[in-house]
């Protein structure tokens, strides 16, 4: 692979240009079932190398799935073509730095035959089944495994390697009693085969679909409102270009001249950890080789930075956060890795709330840049310390940048998302409009 990757780069230079390569490599397994039978079995793999290249201060990028030499070099020759197609962007560069640097995970593991990979995939939808006569169908169930390994380098001579290795499982209930209906899924990431919680998410599908069964609808009316984690790290990814210096480049970022003020309540503070010893996954660097380290974007509510590539940095002149996103076949852009939200000033939570534990259809109710959003929410009413009634069949409506201006602490405890990419602790949300009966 490195030799590819360095003919490649041969063959840029001497076109008297700079630029960067990524060479993706993946191989995947997944089944899912449904009846009884494995109703979807698929195993493939995928391999593609992207080009960037920058000649007269334009960008051009190409990308191919062949890597015999024909190829790599009709690649390189369309991203210059594209490049001369473009106008010259003084912001876009590559950043001069050189060396290797490598984030290769290694899990060990005694292999694990395909019978028994067969078994517990059918499992996933038999147990759901066997727990529960009202179960009508399984609708989301699966079992797959995923390697992925990438390279980079760029003609500074900075190189990367990165590797992991993923198991995931999926399962859902969905319920009918008498002509109602209600459904839940539930999922599980792991590096290895045999840490994969497989009654885990049998067992929490059925226990919510069971609850969500019983739903009510809640009288119209203002309510303070708890996310779950997994909840409130959608609300907040789906507002994610908020942290992002590329959206405040494209003028779509309402806090782009907010450096330095208060954004949010003075209580919480923001931060994206890529080396977070809870989360999934650490991560080393970023798609331009950019050592990462922790961010403080905001601190006692005050807007601390953004999340920035080499682009933005040079764009508003600072520099790179080592948060570049690029993936072989797409231009740059940013992402953050593991957010981590702290609190201080614990209150009390108050004597009624709700937890919403599923949304749906957030990101069609929702507006990025004025922050306003309008969701569909399920879960649960607690009333002095005890959970009274699940609801659902409402509509949750609100600002995020008003809910984050309002919000209170209620527990130093940190929670994590299912996928442990992000943290908080709990967090109140007040008054906010649900539209109910």
């Amino acid at each position: 692979m490195k030799k590819i990757l360095e003919q490649v780069m041969n063959d840029v230079t001497a076109s008297k240009a700079e630029g960067d390569l990524i060479l993706s490599t993946s191989k995947s397994l997944k089944m899912s079932a449904q009846n009884g039978s494995i109703s979807e079995y698929k195993v493939s793999s995928s391999q593609i190398l992207g080009v960037r290249v920058i000649k007269d201060g334009a960008v051009g990028i190409s990308y191919t799935e062949a890597l015999d030499s024909d190829s790599l070099k009709f690649m390189v020759r369309q991203a210059l073509q594209n490049a001369q197609s473009n106008e010259a962007n003084p912001n876009e560069k590559m950043i001069d730095h050189n060396g290797n640097l490598s984030d290769i995970a290694a899990y060990p593991e005694a292999e694990t035959d395909i019978s028994l990979k067969t078994k517990k995939a059918l499992e996933l939808e038999s147990e759901v089944k066997a727990r529960d006569s009202r179960v009508s169908a399984v609708p989301y169930n699966s079992y797959s495994e995923n390697e992925y390994q990438s390279f980079y380098l760029s003609s500074t001579g900075r190189s990367t390697n990165y590797a992991d290795k993923i198991y995931s499982i999926t399962s859902s209930a969905l319920l009918d009693d008498q002509g109602k209906k209600a459904l839940y899924y539930d999922y599980n990431l792991a590096h290895t085969f045999g840490d994969l919680q497989w009654n885990k998410v049998v067992e929490t599908s059925l226990l919510h679909a069971r609850n969500i069964l019983q739903a009510k609808t809640l009288p119209t009316g203002k309510y303070h409102v708890q996310f779950s984690c997994d909840s409130l790290k959608s609300l907040m990814e789906c507002f994610s270009n908020f942290y992002s210096a590329k959206s405040a480049m494209d003028k779509v970022n309402p806090w782009s001249e907010k450096l330095g003020e208060q954004v949010i309540s003075k209580d919480i503070s923001l931060e994206d950890q890529p080396l977070h010893a809870q989360s999934f996954r650490t991560s080393l660097f970023d798609s331009e080789g950019v050592k990462r380290r922790p961010l403080s974007l905001i601190q006692d509510g005050v807007l601390k930075s953004l999340l920035h590539n080499s682009v933005t940095a040079n764009y508003f002149k600072t520099e790179t956060t080592g948060h570049a996103s690029r993936g072989a076949s797409s231009s740059l852009n940013v992402s953050g890795t593991q957010f981590l939200i702290l609190g201080k000033n614990i209150k009390p939570r108050p004597p009624k709330y709700m937890e919403v534990i599923q949304m749906d259809g957030l990101h069609s109710g929702a507006n990025r840049v004025t922050g306003n959003f309008s969701v569909a929410v399920k879960g649960y009413l607690w009333e002095n310390g005890q959970k009274t009634t699940t609801f659902g069949n409402i509509t949750l409506s609100g600002n995020l940048i008003e809910l984050l201006k309002n919000v209170e602490v209620v527990g130093d405890q940190i929670e994590a998302s299912t996928d442990l990419s992000f943290f908080s602790v709990p967090l109140m949300f007040n008054d906010l409009s649900i539209a109910g009966t």
